[in-house]
């Protein structure tokens, strides 16, 4: 993953003398370079997500600065480093205001701080993070999809020893751009990494505590309410050989929540979802398909009703006929009648709780077959 602006800073504050003094709600996006930026003829060049850092030595005529920062927040600059010194004595309380309102972090720096020593710290940490993230990439996928650990590869990072036993989260998401889903995960103070596969992608979150588990969830609750976002959570899983069995969990998560229109839903909360997701036999479904819904789904399509949204309230409202009225605004006769309906297709009186059950179940497979 890309470091984010957060990350630099506070790695860097010290030695660099480095001092955010706008623009503080925007230090979590990610930094793709680090320019030396003098010549506003330049800026055509960016092409987002940079660093900026400049001198001012061009700055040779009014509003140069308030040009130079206008000019490089349209391109999509991460955030702006300035040499507060020869060329830039101090920056207007507008421009201030200006960062704090769009959120474009606004760094300054003393003049005797060598330039290139931060480009170099940048790309230096960069190459670190890149070749840790592959690293940890190969040894996620071929514990989550293969379920095979590569303990040849394990051994070759001195630091690894302490993630094969490590607590992990897995979080499985449909409909979310990478972009998205990193630029997210980045404003919460935990360790991750995203995987894709097929058209979903995977946040790993790695040496995590129950409590933080709790907070990075909540947060993307209060994130993901609406659209078309869909993801599955999986339990805590302790140790790089469980990774398998909780990608499995958070795929499962993630088909319910898909079938049932849900913003996300919890393996653990899965109920009788778990036991049809847990029949590999594609016949017994089949068959308790055909021995429950299927005479009401035919009837519907044939007579143009909805027979089986009434059996579906009929069973989750535990038989009661007012409420199934009250809630669908319809006559307590139309839904007897219904009912009388239901039972005479299915040959039931649908009074037994194991016959109830099966229907239960039944609606469970036709939400995973229907979504």
């Amino acid at each position: 993953m890309p470091v984010t602006l957060k990350q630099f800073y506070e790695k860097f504050q010290k030695k660099h003398q480095l001092t955010l003094i706008a623009g503080e709600k925007g230090v979590y996006e990610p930094i793709e370079w680090v320019y030396l930026l003098e010549d506003l003829n330049n800026v055509k060049f960016l092409r987002g997500r940079e660093l900026i850092i400049t001198t001012g030595l061009a700055n040779n005529y009014d509003h140069w600065l308030e040009e130079f920062i206008y000019s490089v927040h349209k391109k999509g600059v991460s955030g702006i480093i300035l040499c507060i010194g020869t060329y830039i004595k101090a920056v207007p309380a507008s421009l201030i205001d200006y960062c704090n309102d769009n959120g474009l972090p606004l760094i300054i720096i003393p003049w005797e701080i060598r330039m290139v020593d931060i480009m170099q710290d940048y790309y230096d940490d960069t190459l670190k993070e890149k070749q840790e993230a592959q690293y940890f990439s190969k040894i996620f996928s071929s514990a989550m999809f293969d379920n095979r650990i590569d303990n040849a590869l394990i051994a070759e990072h001195e630091d690894m020893e302490q993630y094969v036993y490590s607590t992990y989260g897995i979080i499985a998401f449909k409909n979310i751009a990478a972009d998205k889903l990193t630029a997210m995960l980045n404003q919460v103070e935990q360790k991750y990494l995203i995987l894709t596969k097929k058209t979903i992608q995977y946040a790993i979150l790695y040496n995590i505590t129950e409590s933080n588990f709790s907070a990075v969830i909540a947060f993307l609750h209060r994130s993901l309410s609406t659209g078309s976002i869909h993801y599955g959570i999986a339990a805590l899983g302790q140790g790089i050989h469980s990774l398998f069995d909780k990608r499995i969990e958070a795929d499962k998560a993630l088909q319910v929540a898909m079938a049932t229109r849900k913003t996300y839903c919890f393996y653990n909360d899965l109920g009788l979802y778990q036991i049809i997701l847990g029949i590999s036999n594609e016949a017994i479904l089949d068959n308790l398909y055909a021995q429950t819904l299927k005479p009401i789904v035919e009837y519907d399509q044939q007579h143009k009703t909805n027979y089986l949204e009434t059996l579906r309230y009929y069973i989750e409202f535990n038989s009661s006929v007012q409420l199934i009225a009250e809630h669908t605004f319809t006559h307590r006769n139309t839904i007897n009648y219904r009912i009388a309906k239901i039972k005479s297709l299915l040959q039931s009186d649908l009074s037994s709780a194991q016959e109830r059950c099966r229907i239960q179940l039944a609606f469970c497979l036709y939400d995973l077959r229907q979504g």
